[in-house]
């Protein structure tokens, strides 16, 4: 860890290649810092060596105007943060160069980080430097915002910003929109607000259907009045419920159109819902889901028919009438699967023999109240 009063103490040649960096992050530790300084500066070189040591400045135990937990060893208490600002010593003169003309460096906590931070570089000033301790870094980056009230001397070749002290907040806030363009001017050529638009106009338009002047005339206002402009209900849907009061035009032709494109979109509307209606009740096709066996041995039980049809697939149900007195099989049942296709194997299976007897394998359900009726009432005609 790095004191602000201790560091120039050390030895002057470790400052020949030394940067100031400021507004760090006090999340930020030295190792990232150094990370987002080697990203910008490496470039295309594969140099390994670019920076050489990222100093950040942490406050004295002997700063009365710091807490007593600041004041411990920042070793020993990894919760002390920086001052936000440090020094930083590149391994070339080349290096220096371009990292004081990127003035600014961005960069997030992580490699892959989306919350990025803006730190500031500048040169680095020897407190034994006496003459270039007051002069002011702004000035000569043309970006000074205080003008003759600045506290530090502006010395060679600088320049102040549009506001300065003496302008008004309300000026200087118009001064810090004119940075953005209008939008309006970008696209159309021209700003209804003129010189009152808090946006920048001194840039090109890039709208293509900006008319440029002939021979030294005025630009003419090309806007349509609207009674020349289609009304676009009459457009649309042929009608206008504002009648001859409406603003737009109501063209004829126009209608004529619309009423035609609905006439059309009505006809087709309706042949589509029917012709529609009548190919899916065609194409519909039921699929059943059950089985009617007829032809069973009447020693047949329950799970000889399961076992039957374990192959075609998941049944679902199984419906098997027996006797009251004796608990056989009355020769018949229904199958419930879980899928046409289990259906369509045991379908497959009409005419197989089991026990002793050929069984007879139908599609649809087993309506057994409707065939146990049937079946006595043939007995009692008998």
């Amino acid at each position: 860890m790095v004191d602000a009063r201790d560091l120039h103490t050390e030895n002057s040649g470790t400052s020949l290649y030394k940067l100031h960096i400021s507004r760090v992050p006090t999340q930020f530790t030295a190792e990232i810092v150094e990370r987002i300084l080697v990203d910008a500066l490496r470039g295309d070189s594969n140099d390994e060596n670019i920076v050489e040591s990222v100093e950040l400045i942490y406050p004295r135990e002997d700063d009365p105007q710091e807490d007593t937990e600041a004041t411990k060893d920042p070793q020993q208490e990894p919760s002390v943060e920086h001052r936000g600002f440090g020094f930083v010593t590149l391994s070339s003169q080349k290096l220096l160069d371009k990292a004081l003309k990127l003035q600014t460096l961005k960069g997030g906590k992580t490699p892959a980080s989306t919350k990025l931070y803006t730190m500031h570089l500048r040169p680095y000033r020897d407190e034994s430097d006496d003459e270039d301790k007051d002069v002011c870094y702004l000035w000569n980056l043309f970006r000074c915002p205080y003008g003759d009230d600045c506290k530090f001397r502006h010395v060679g070749e600088g320049g102040c910003l549009l506001m300065n002290s003496n302008t008004d907040k309300d000026e200087q806030v118009q001064a810090k929109k004119k940075r953005g363009k209008c939008f309006a001017f970008k696209k159309k050529g021209k700003c209804a607000k003129g010189d009152d638009c808090p946006f920048s106009h001194d840039f090109e338009p890039t709208a293509k259907n900006v008319a440029e002047p002939a021979g030294g005339e005025e630009p003419k206002d090309e806007t349509v009045p609207k009674s020349q402009k289609d009304c676009i209900n009459w457009k649309t849907k042929g009608k206008c419920r504002k009648g001859d009061n409406c603003e737009y035009r109501h063209d004829p032709q126009v209608q004529e159109k619309a009423l035609e494109k609905k006439r059309k979109r009505q006809d087709n509307g309706n042949e589509d819902a029917e012709t529609k209606y009548n190919k899916n009740k065609k194409n519909k096709v039921k699929q059943p889901l059950s089985i009617r066996v007829f032809g069973m041995n009447y020693d047949t039980t329950q799970d000889d028919i399961m076992d039957f049809l374990k192959d075609c697939g998941k049944i679902h149900k199984v419906e098997f009438p027996v006797f009251e007195d004796s608990g056989r099989s009355k020769g018949y049942c229904g199958v419930w699967f879980a899928s046409p296709k289990a259906v369509a194997k045991a379908l497959e299976l009409d005419g197989q023999e089991l026990h002793g007897r050929w069984l007879r394998i139908q599609s649809g359900k087993m309506l057994l109240r409707e065939w146990e009726g049937q079946h006595g009432k043939r007995k009692n005609e008998e």
